[in-house]
C-alpha cells in the first residue's frame, strides 16, 4: 500500500512524501525536484505519522485498506515511537480458534 503527500518547509523547499507499508514493514522515502532520485527519510516526526495516520483512516471506510492493516499500521507506529522494532505478527495470528472461546453457558 502506498501513500503519498506534498510537504513545503521553509528549510528545505517543497519535497513529496512517499511512504510504503507493505508485508509489516514501513519506509519512508522523500524526493524534491523533478529529476532527483527517491531518498530515504531517517528522521520520522510525530507529524508525518499524523498524516500517514489520517491518510490510512481515510481508506477504511472506502475498503481500500482493511481493519487488520490499519491495526497493523497503528502497531508499527507506536513500537516507532518507543524505539522498537516490532515483529511482524504470524500468519493468522489475528483469529481466534473456536477451542480458545469461551464455552457457551447453559441455560
Amino acid at each position: 500500500m502506498d501513500f503519498g503527500w506534498w510537504v513545503r518547509d521553509p528549510e528545505q523547499g517543497k519535497y513529496q512524501v512517499w511512504v510504503v507499508f507493505h508485508g509489516g514493514k514501513v519506509t519512508w522515502q522523500r524526493h524534491q525536484g523533478h529529476h532527483t532520485p527517491w531518498e530515504p527519510i531517517e528522521e520520522i516526526t510525530t507529524e508525518m505519522w499524523d498524516k500517514l495516520m489520517d491518510e490510512a483512516a481515510k481508506r477504511v471506510p472506502r475498503r481500500l485498506m482493511s481493519p487488520k492493516q490499519f491495526d497493523e499500521l497503528k502497531r508499527l507506529r507506536a513500537a516507532a515511537e518507543d524505539g522498537n522494532t516490532p515483529k511482524p505478527l504470524k500468519r493468522g495470528a489475528h483469529l481466534k480458534r473456536a477451542r480458545d472461546l469461551p464455552a457457551p453457558e447453559a441455560p
